[in-house]
């Protein structure tokens, strides 16, 4: 199916990934459903089995939402029987709908979408498509206080509303060990560390030890030494009503959250080399809410740190 959206360009699936917040899932899906071409588009809802008596409850809350959905020929829903774990579903699920198709555009339950979300994921989905420089491109943008003019790549991926292609995602290494060692053996860690101002090393350090289980800083590291980009809108596209507490690994701050693009994405000024200056204002926005320093003690970084911008 084709949508004219300045020029004709074809319509990626839209990952869901559900699991015990009904009331997040409809906001989300409230959120895609405003987004021109929506009702072209075909949508997988991967939802994740419980691991208690009060998840089976809320489960069949989120299954009397996705009811409404379920005899509409471009909705596709799966429930898990058993609780695979976020990492686990998603890894999962996106191989399973790349067996489908080469190009995907993913969502998670907490995230509310603007409603120009999906055409700024399907018109760079074609645009970057033959680019090998492009990993993926990202629906939020960070709050800077001076925001970007224009959309902007940073080398790595991320993680809240995201779209990619097949033969990206099949360059995601599972095995935490080899990224670790990989990162070691290229002397790349500070680097990776943004100079030191967040622990993202430390975190996949932790993965390796089974201390978290976060697919996205895999993802993340993945791409980071393959030196890829993740293309940025200048305007927030994506908006997290996750961070309230109600997650596993949850902290509550709305430092992330700003309004959402009421236009579409211009992306007529666009470098695809990693912007400087957005490096820089990213590493200040961290510093200004964490106050983290390079020699930061693992110990004394909180769960809800680490929550807000790779979920375990």
């Amino acid at each position: 199916m084709n949508l004219e959206l300045g020029e004709t360009i074809t319509l990626a699936p839209v990952v869901i990934f559900a699991f015990n917040r009904p009331d997040h899932l409809k906001r989300c899906i409230d959120s895609l459903l405003r987004n021109k071409g929506s009702e072209f588009t075909e949508f997988w809802v991967f939802v994740d089995g419980p691991r208690s008596t009060e998840d089976e409850i809320k489960i069949h809350e989120v299954f009397l939402i996705l009811n409404d959905f379920k005899n509409r020929n471009n909705w596709h829903l799966r429930f898990s029987e058993k609780n695979l774990g976020l990492a686990k579903s998603i890894i999962t699920g996106l191989n399973t709908v790349f067996e489908k198709s080469v190009r995907v555009i993913i969502i998670e339950d907490d995230l509310v979408a603007s409603p120009y979300f999906l055409e700024y994921c399907n018109f760079g989905l074609d645009k970057y498509e033959m680019d090998q420089r492009v990993a993926s491109l990202h629906g939020f943008s960070y709050g800077f206080n001076e925001p970007e003019k224009n959309p902007y790549c940073l080398r790595g991926a991320d993680c809240w509303g995201w779209a990619t292609w097949k033969d990206r995602w099949q360059l995601f290494e599972a095995d935490s060990n080899k990224l670790i060692s990989q990162i070691r053996g290229n002397r790349l860690k500070r680097k990776f560390d943004l100079d030191g101002v967040y622990p993202y090393f430390n975190m996949l350090i932790r993965q390796s030890q089974g201390e978290v289980n976060s697919w996205a800083i895999r993802w993340h590291a993945s791409m980071f030494l393959a030196n890829k980009l993740t293309l940025y809108p200048n305007q927030t596209l994506i908006n997290n009503n996750g961070i309230d507490g109600s997650g596993t690994h949850a902290g509550q701050s709305k430092s992330f959250n700003s309004k959402l693009a009421d236009m579409p994405i211009d992306f007529s000024s666009i470098e695809v080399r990693e912007n400087k200056r957005a490096r820089s204002k990213l590493k200040s926005f961290l510093r200004k809410h964490y106050s983290i320093r390079y020699k930061y003690s693992p110990l004394r970084i909180g769960s809800g740190l680490k929550r807000r911008l790779f979920k375990a």
